[in-house]
């Protein structure tokens, strides 16, 4: 039996949510392919949550290189899989170099020639952009070319189709006009806080009925104050599938966290980002997804921000989607099978998904 062991960065559930996804498709190809996760931090609370079979790496959410490598290359020793697949882990692809195990590399962004990660990703047999092409240079010393698939959408339970059933089970009035934040997991609000300027747009809003509803992993020190305090505030710390919060929302509210916004683009979402300047990756491809308006937090107030909230939920600023094909997730997958060796998935003839960028 082939064996798989995907390295899921551990920063934010940005990583293991798409990983599963991927896995799924294999699977759904070829059954008899084991399949394993590892990871650390947020993507192990990821997995363990949705009650996933993982190895806990043991790493802190910044993970040193060093600490990475010896901890991916004992596993892989142990485990002895097939391939091993990086999602964003250089120090994996070393680690299975190491043990003359092929490696994919997979991730939405490709790092600058002359570092370590660039170096690297040379001695991957695939390297997997889950993205559009041209954004990102590819590393002059990487001699394979890489597979985009452009921006992955994966399969969602709920969309706006349900929210007025959703709406029901929750006993919401259905005018109810309703904020929905997920911050994202790599940024507190001690280092980059949105709070206080949410919380005062949502009071400014003129809306018999409406609901601000947090959904955070952390921070829950920082936001209980708004508990009892703030009229339609709730603070949830995990919910699953997250798309059952987002398919009742009027507008979502990230930190620029590109995941997110694209799990509220499939469901039919607006959002609005809110970047604090600490992830120069998303920051790229964020402000390019459609469905979303890209706002640094600095120089934002309370009126600029219900200004967009209005605008966006009015639908005259941009279209939201909630029918894309899964062309991306496929090319992912077939790009690993391609290593491991199996049955590929079938994609449709216009093997494209629209893309959620501009």
């Amino acid at each position: 039996m082939k064996k798989i062991i995907f390295f899921s960065r551990g920063r934010g559930f940005g990583h293991a949510i798409p990983d599963m996804a991927i896995a799924d498709e294999i699977n759904r190809c070829n059954p008899l392919v084991d399949i394993r996760f590892a990871s650390y931090a947020g993507g192990a609370v990821a997995f363990a949550e949705r009650k996933k079979p993982f190895f806990d790496l043991g790493l802190p959410e910044k993970n040193p290189f060093l600490a990475t490598f010896y901890a991916c290359s004992n596993l892989i020793l142990a485990e002895e899989p097939s391939v091993v697949v990086a999602h964003e882990e250089f120090a994996a692809i070393a680690a299975a170099v190491l043990h003359n195990i092929p490696a994919v590399f997979m991730s939405a962004w490709l790092p600058p020639a002359g570092t370590v990660a660039a170096e690297s990703i040379c001695y991957a047999k695939a390297v997997v952009v889950l993205g559009d092409p041209g954004i990102f240079p590819v590393p002059s010393d990487v001699r394979i070319k890489p597979v985009y698939t452009g921006p992955l959408i994966r399969p969602m339970k709920y969309t706006v189709r349900d929210r007025a059933d959703l709406r029901r089970e929750l006993m919401w009035h259905q005018e109810t006009f309703c904020l929905v934040v997920v911050p994202g997991g790599s940024l507190s609000e001690a280092q980059s806080p949105i709070a206080d300027l949410i919380v005062s747009a949502f009071n400014m809003l003129k809306h018999k009925h409406k609901r601000l509803i947090w959904i955070s992993t952390k921070d829950h020190g920082a936001l209980s104050k708004y508990s009892g305090n703030v009229e339609g505030f709730e603070l949830i710390s995990f919910c699953d599938p997250i798309e059952r919060m987002l398919a009742v929302a009027d507008v979502v509210i990230s930190k620029g966290t590109r995941g997110i916004t694209h799990d509220a683009a499939a469901v039919g979402v607006p959002t609005i980002s809110l970047s604090g300047g600490g992830n120069s990756v998303d920051d790229e491809l964020v402000p390019r997804i459609r469905t979303n308006i890209g706002l640094r937090a600095c120089a934002v107030d309370a009126d600029i921000l219900v200004y967009y909230i209005k605008l966006i939920s009015s639908g005259s600023r941009v279209d939201c989607f909630d029918d894309f094909d899964l062309s991306p997730l496929m090319v992912a997958a077939n790009a690993i099978i391609e290593i491991v060796g199996g049955e590929r998935s079938v994609l449709p003839r216009d093997s494209r998904a629209p893309s959620l960028h501009a």
